[in-house]
């Protein structure tokens, strides 16, 4: 997120461990990168982003203008050249909007033009969430990544075949439950959706909730290990995947 308040430093400690990194698009949250009045669909009266439901709601009642998704998302893009001194060959979407068909209709050749190679599609076919309007918003986030995934194949961008992590994320995550996941998808490549780190501050609740450190402790146990030294699993990227 490239307009995070630790986002140079993460970028500068993932170019000198060689980490392979990607724009994770955020159309919702933290502040914009164009100017203000290129973007204005994009933003409350005060200037600030429309939140997860709110830019959902604004796209459904069509007032969401794709010249401004568009100069937002390059604008995004040239920042994290900045950043890095690469350009991104991967774009995912902050809380999944990249998916919302209609966004997905305009993002798709914008993401092509700067040479982008692969998304992330959050097509998880089964999602088990105890609270009905969680469990409602992510089987419509799998639903609408269902859908997006032709639009943005016709572009060029691939993705993953198999994804896990909608109903896997903070306390509900477990070495167990990630193992069992895994273990049901028995061919193709699986991407993992977590969020791994330490409590931050300010930008949503999530960031400042120590269900972070549980996923990075759940990690650090290395739940995978035994697939991966039986040979079940090769570890492995997005910029492996669309080699």
């Amino acid at each position: 997120m490239v307009r995070g308040p630790r986002a140079a430093r993460a970028a500068r400690d993932s170019m000198r461990i060689a980490l392979p990194i990607g724009l994770h698009l955020d159309l919702t949250e933290t502040p914009a990168c164009a100017p203000h009045a290129a973007i204005r669909s994009l933003l409350d009266t005060t200037g600030n982003k429309l939140g997860k439901h709110g830019l959902r709601e604004a796209v459904a009642r069509g007032i969401v203008e794709r010249a401004h998704v568009e100069e937002e998302t390059r604008a995004q893009l040239r920042a994290f050249r900045a950043l890095t001194g690469v350009d991104a060959t991967h774009v995912d979407g902050h809380q999944h909007v990249h998916t919302i068909p209609a966004l997905a209709t305009w993002l798709a050749p914008v993401l092509r033009e700067a040479s982008v190679r692969t998304t992330r599609i959050p097509e998880q076919h089964d999602v088990h969430v105890d609270d009905p309007k969680s469990a409602a918003f992510y089987r419509s986030v799998a639903s609408d990544a269902a859908a997006s995934r032709a639009r943005y194949a016709a572009e060029g961008i691939g993705s993953t075949e198999a994804f896990i992590g909608l109903d896997l994320m903070g306390f509900a995550s477990s070495a167990e439950k990630l193992d069992a996941a895994l273990r049901s998808i028995t061919t193709g490549s699986i991407e993992l959706m977590c969020h791994p780190g330490f409590i931050g501050t300010g930008i949503d609740d999530f960031n400042e909730s120590p269900a972070r450190e549980h996923e990075l402790a759940v990690l650090l146990s290395l739940p995978f290990a035994q697939s991966v030294e039986a040979g079940r699993v090769r570890l492995t990227s997005f910029s492996s995947l669309h080699r």
